[in-house]
This record gives C-alpha cells, sequence and structure tokens, in this order.
C-alpha cells in the first residue's frame, strides 16, 4: 500500500475527465487532483503520518489557485500547470517533507505543482494527439485550495481504500 496527499479542486471536470479518460491510466483510481506528497510506501507509521500532518498542516489557510498552461514532465505526463498559488504549493510541499518524511523528499526533480492530464511513456505521437486536444480546450480554472486529502491506495494502484481529509482554516 502506498500513501499520497492530494487537493482535489472544486471544478468543472468535464473536459478533463475527457482528457483524462484517454490519456492517463489513473483514470479510474483518482478523481482529477494535485498531488502535494507524492506516493510513499506504508512502511511509514499511518499514525505517525497523521499526527506528522496535522502539525505541518495546523496554520494552512485557504488560498486562491489558477490552473492554466500545459507542460510536458520530465517523465512524459501532460501536466495543466497550477500559475497561480504555486508559490504556497511548493511552500507546502516542502513543509510536508520535514520529520519524519524528510528522507522520502526527490531533491533530484523539481517539483511542478500541476494536475495530470496524461501519461505518455515515451510515445511521442500520443503526446503530440494530447497536447493539441488540451490546447484546443483552453483550460483555464480558478478554484480555492482549502483542503487535502490523505489517500491509502492498494498495492495494484487499483482503489483507495482509506482516505483522510485535512481541513485548512
Amino acid at each position: 500500500m502506498i500513501y499520497a496527499l492530494v487537493h482535489y479542486p472544486k471544478l468543472e471536470t468535464r473536459l478533463i475527465d475527457r482528457l483524462r479518460q484517454k490519456y492517463d491510466p489513473q483514470f479510474g483510481l483518482i478523481d482529477p487532483h494535485i498531488t502535494v506528497m507524492f506516493p510513499v510506501r506504508d512502511s511509514i507509521d499511518g499514525n505517525s503520518l497523521v499526527s506528522h500532518l496535522e502539525n505541518v498542516l495546523s496554520d494552512c489557510r485557504p488560498f486562491p489557485i489558477r490552473l492554466q498552461g500545459l507542460q510536458r514532465s520530465w517523465d512524459d505526463c501532460l501536466f495543466l500547470l497550477v500559475r497561480e498559488g504555486s508559490s504556497e504549493i511548493i511552500r507546502l510541499h516542502n513543509r510536508i517533507y520535514t520529520g519524519i518524511l524528510a528522507d522520502y523528499k526527490n531533491s533530484d526533480i523539481k517539483f511542478v505543482p500541476h494536475l495530470t492530464l496524461g501519461a505518455f511513456d515515451k510515445d511521442a505521437e500520443r503526446y503530440a494527439q494530447a497536447l493539441s486536444a488540451a490546447k484546443a480546450l483552453a483550460l483555464d480554472y480558478r478554484c480555492v485550495m482549502d483542503k487535502l486529502d490523505l489517500v491509502k491506495i492498494n498495492d495494484g494502484r487499483t482503489r483507495i481504500v482509506w482516505s483522510r481529509e485535512f481541513v485548512f482554516k
């Protein structure tokens, strides 16, 4: 099992879902989301993780975000970028990777706040199709990041077996 910490933006997802259904292998597993803590094996104690997140997130306040613009990631995913609110999400991400999570931070990869629209595993033609489709939709959303969800996903990454919500005050 693995844990991840995500934000489910409150927005109309019809267009995003259309793209994700075609191009994102996680479409059936998880709704459109912004990952703030990447998957961590459950070898870390769940109660300790929840306690750590409660401490780190205790003083968080809701803040506006804007999803707009596209980017190809280092691992061949198509990202819908977080334009407004990006620096706040990066600060959250860095605060989360302290204490019991300090050893889990991958400093080799720059953290880019985003919502994944598809994964392409070096399939340039499929990526080009998805990019063209995403550009045609001119995706541009505004919402508020007001909570995060800690999700526990089974080993096959086929279903979420447990989740815990952290609401910003």
